[in-house]
């Protein structure tokens, strides 16, 4: 046994049993692979929610610093946010106050823990992308991994980690969470590439709930918490939340070649992406949602396609373009001006839809030149519910093509729907994420496929209910569902004749303006048509 080892199994819990003493049998096995001096030295461990990730997460560090780190050496432990961090250092200062052989030998500061030889364990949120002097690095833990939020400082954190690993001799990395959603990018691009490398990875997933958990309060639980969260906190299981706007399938389904297309102006970050250029006689439409600092200007240029035999409309994009501004530099209306007038121009003379709140100006300037006719859509509560089921609605019929870019992808799949309370939805994101792409899609979705009145409500319970209830479905199936929304099995299967055919699909083909006719209900081709 090693010395890390051996003083975990001896740090004192809050009820004064030693962790040894009551350490489940996935417990020891997942510390005892954490220190051992072996191959694989990176660890990713899935545990469900009061599965001791905290508390073994703060022991592992603890013991690694007070027994096996060398002088000066550093360990960093990452939390998702603040407050988890917060957690961590609460939980290592509970066992130095406890276990006899820890008090008064490491020191407990707000952010980091010290041993007198000079070696130390910083706890930071992942947010937290300064300084990083990953010097003589020894241990590296990332906590809650599936939790991190998805903004470029996360991931560039990650990226510092991963990178380290690789350069620093014997270093090891434990990536502990709770599973997540398989559209994050922890899922994607960290765990399935664990999964795909054994030697380099040890994967170990522990299936919930929790043995110690009292079966009264899982019911409760089940009760109170939506489908997916069940599956992710106590069952351990990948799962898409319900609230999700779009599902990595449907954008999968719906998305385009794009090729880039428009530069943002100097100083401005951002530019376009453009999946078709103007067609003689294609009325379009320009939509428009400006934001100078810290909203971004989008800009969306789409008209609709008959399909099928001409009862179905499908709505495409044709181009879309967002400027991210700055306090350095923020979006001038004059740019928005000439960039909104190029476009309707070029796009058969498209009248522009924009918010006159935001720029009555802008409108005013774009209808004073020939030829271009420029509206306010006003975003109040009703056209708001109106834009969110517009988008959710395009995208789960699969009635809508966008440019297919990385960008737009990651900012759709991370928008949620939320309850104004009006009894109609909206969209909402992340405080690090944003919506605008989405909002200028959606108008464009609500004001060329609008369904009509009344049915917006109804649809959207349907749509939930939907949802929820394809999460109940056996655990097996449910992995193989997340398989395929993460892209694991992306062979599409080809339509022969019906011969191998969804028995479960009554098939509704689309034709896309260039490419195969595709059912819209389950994406499978049809090479006959």
């Amino acid at each position: 046994m090693s010395a890390g080892l051996d003083l975990l199994h001896g740090l004192v819990l809050e009820d004064g049993r030693r962790w040894g003493e009551v350490a489940a049998d996935f417990q020891r096995k997942d510390i005892s692979a954490i220190f051992s001096p072996g191959r694989p030295n990176l660890h990713f461990i899935t545990r469900p929610r009061g599965g001791s990730k905290t508390t073994d997460v703060a022991g592992v560090a603890l013991s690694w610093l007070a027994a096996e780190a060398s002088e000066r050496a550093r360990g960093y432990v990452v939390a998702s946010n603040g407050d988890q961090a917060a957690l961590l250092i609460d939980a290592a200062a509970g066992f130095v106050a406890r276990t006899p052989e820890l008090d008064g030998y490491i020191t407990v500061e707000n952010e980091r823990l010290l041993a007198p030889n000079g070696a130390s364990v910083r706890v930071l949120p992942a947010s937290d992308s300064g300084s990083w002097g990953l010097l003589n690095v020894s241990l590296l833990i990332c906590d809650e991994f599936a939790q991190w939020p998805s903004t470029r400082a996360a991931r560039r954190v990650w990226t510092a980690i991963r990178s380290t690993v690789q350069k620093v001799p014997g270093c090891r990395l434990v990536v502990m969470t709770s599973a997540g959603e398989p559209s994050h990018w922890s899922y994607r691009e960290v765990y399935l590439a664990a999964l795909a490398d054994p030697e380099t990875w040890r994967v170990h997933e522990v299936p919930g709930p929790v043995p110690w958990q009292d079966p009264a309060d899982l019911e409760a639980l089940r009760r109170e918490l939506m489908p997916s969260e069940y599956d992710r906190l106590v069952l351990n299981l990948w799962s898409e939340s319900e609230d999700r706007a779009v599902s990595p399938e449907d954008y999968t389904a719906c998305a385009i070649a794009a090729r880039p297309s428009g530069i943002a102006p100097p100083g401005l970050k951002g530019g376009g992406w453009r999946s078709y250029g103007p067609r003689e006689g294609v009325r379009y439409l320009v939509t428009a949602d400006l934001g100078l600092v810290a909203d971004a200007t989008a800009i969306a240029v789409s008209h609709v396609e008959v399909t099928g035999s001409g009862s179905g409309r499908c709505l495409v994009v044709d181009h879309l373009e967002r400027w991210q501004g700055s306090k350095a530099h923020r979006v001038q209306l004059r740019d928005v001006e000439e960039r909104l007038a190029g476009l309707a121009s070029e796009y058969n003379a498209a009248p522009v839809r924009i918010d006159p709140d935001q720029a009555q100006g802008l409108m005013q300037a774009l209808n004073r030149r020939g030829g271009l006719h420029a509206e306010g859509f006003a975003f109040t509560t009703g056209s708001v519910g109106q834009i969110a089921t517009a988008l959710v609605r395009a995208f789960h019929d699969r009635t809508i093509e966008v440019p297919d870019n990385p960008e737009l992808r990651s900012e759709l799949l991370a928008v949620r729907l939320r309850d104004t309370g009006h009894g109609a939805p909206r969209l909402d994101h992340a405080r690090s994420g944003h919506d605008d792409q989405a909002v200028v899609i959606g108008m464009a979705a609500h004001l060329l496929l609008s369904a009509g009145p009344g049915s917006t409500a109804a649809w959207l319970a349907s749509m939930r209910r939907q949802l929820a209830e394809r999460n109940e479905v056996p655990a097996t199936r449910e992995r193989q569902a997340f398989a395929r929304a993460a892209g694991r099995i992306t062979q599409r299967r080809r339509f022969e004749g019906g011969a191998h055919g969804v028995a479960t699909c009554e098939h509704r083909w689309r034709r896309r303006p260039s490419g195969p006719t595709l059912c819209v209900l389950c994406g499978m081709v049809n090479e006959n048509a």
